[in-house]
């Protein structure tokens, strides 16, 4: 259950996101796709966790790292992709680390790993194999 409600935070924040974030839309519309593919999975992941829950936790915590790593991978490398674009580096990464909802999802990545792994272990203690 609380591996599913960090999941829907996360798609929450990740639709606020889209929908708010112009400049995300208009300097990096690939990550702005990048962005729905994410918020989508983690939806499909809340429905897989009724499904198939072991491989839905698995994927969970696969997919906050990799959520992880691309947020912080625009913070320290984002505006490598934006060469076009007159944003420098120090500029983009001080954008999105005064975005508190880019925060609060690189958290919320941060929390899904934890919790991903948590009910992982307990998974496998409830069913006896370790």
């Amino acid at each position: 259950m609380v591996l599913s409600a960090v999941l829907l935070v996360s798609a929450a924040i990740g639709g606020y996101i889209l929908t708010t974030d112009s400049a995300l839309w208009s300097v990096a519309p690939s990550h702005a796709y990048g962005l729905i593919s994410f918020t989508v999975v983690d939806v499909l992941l809340v429905l897989g966790l009724w499904k198939v829950p072991r491989t839905a936790i698995v994927v969970a915590v696969l997919l906050g790292l990799a959520q992880l790593s691309a947020m912080a991978g625009d913070i320290f490398f984002g505006t490598l992709t934006f060469t076009s674009n007159s944003t420098t580096s120090e500029a983009f990464s001080n954008y999105l680390l005064g975005d508190v909802a880019f925060i609060a999802l690189l958290w919320v990545q941060v929390i899904l790993i934890v919790v991903g792994i948590v009910a992982f272990v307990t998974s496998r203690r409830a069913s006896g194999t370790m």
